[in-house]
């Protein structure tokens, strides 16, 4: 994207981590071209503006993702972040299995070998779910998981559904959570990569007990610490991240990392998560090389600039 001087008009499309590590998805509307933004360790800031339109579409059997060839503007309150017309071409449920009408192009992703999870945000938030195996843990890089283990590997999403179900019909199993609850928990729950993997154990072993989770074919692999593909290197302390109060239409200062959809920037050597999960599908100005707020330590305010 173009620095400030230069501000082209965009569309935050999504975001996504890989061994590259984390990324937002930027579509930009000169060009009807969608770009990957690398973030970590650089200096920018984001303002979002009112205007919400279509994030584009994606292939089911490439995951290539294009900008909304029509560039349709949303309603204010729409709760989808798709217009129908990409939806479509789409053709994607995550909730396949609740649904009398499964698309051509789901029913072929649904035919691919697939694999369940167990994802961890905190001791007391273990989340099941399932994807394709092409994708491999960048779904629950995606999800901003902490840390995580794949459980079993299926012939299709059907058997995989079979085990994500089982998972999550279990105590202290859960099949959604909120980006806003995983902001909390990033800035307020402190990580620990032993811990984390402690309870993946413990939840392993009680799991491998319950008959109908045994029977659907659970098969823990090793656990993984996402935090170097977040951050590099070790997860930083809780104790250094804040979340800042004041205008919630900008953010800004040097990445640190992201974890899911929450941002991480470095300020007067103090970090601030930002969630950007409600900032998906604005209109966006990306200004690169400036910081364009000011977040203070304490009390936890923001200014403009």
């Amino acid at each position: 994207m173009e620095n400030s001087n230069d501000v082209r008009p965009a569309v935050l499309a999504g975001h996504g981590c890989d061994e590259s590590g984390p990324y937002l998805l930027v579509n930009d509307r000169a060009r009807n071209v969608q770009e990957r933004f690398d973030v970590r360790g650089r200096t920018f800031s984001l303002r979002r503006l009112p205007t919400r339109r279509c994030v584009g579409r994606h292939d089911l059997e490439t995951h290539l993702k294009v900008p909304c060839p029509l560039d349709v503007e949303l309603l204010p309150d729409a709760k989808d972040t798709v217009c129908p017309a990409c939806q479509e071409a789409t053709g994607f449920n995550p909730s396949f299995y609740n649904t009398d009408f499964v698309s051509p192009q789901q029913r072929a992703y649904n035919a691919e070998p697939h694999i369940a999870y167990l994802a961890y945000f905190s001791p007391a938030h273990v989340k099941a779910g399932i994807t394709g195996a092409s994708r491999g843990i960048r779904r629950l890089l995606e999800q901003g998981a902490r840390a995580g283990r794949i459980v079993g590997r299926f012939d299709d999403a059907y058997a995989a559904r079979e085990l994500e179900a089982a998972l999550c019909a279990q105590p202290g199993i859960a099949e959604t959570m909120r980006a806003a609850k995983k902001t909390d928990l990033l800035a307020n729950e402190r990580y620990d990569a032993a811990e984390a993997a402690s309870v993946l154990d413990r939840e392993a072993a009680r799991l491998a007990q319950v008959e109908g989770v045994a029977r659907a074919g659970f098969a823990p692999e090793p656990v993984q610490d996402f935090s170097p593909f977040y951050f590099g290197g070790p997860s930083p302390s809780c104790d250094d991240l804040q979340q800042p109060d004041g205008p919630d239409d900008v953010c800004g200062g040097r990445c640190v990392g992201m974890v899911g959809s929450a941002i991480v920037f470095e300020q007067g050597g103090t970090n601030f998560v930002v969630c950007l999960k409600d900032w998906e599908s604005h209109e966006i100005e990306l200004l690169e090389n400036e910081v364009a707020c000011t977040y203070d330590f304490a009390p936890q305010q923001m200014s403009l600039l």
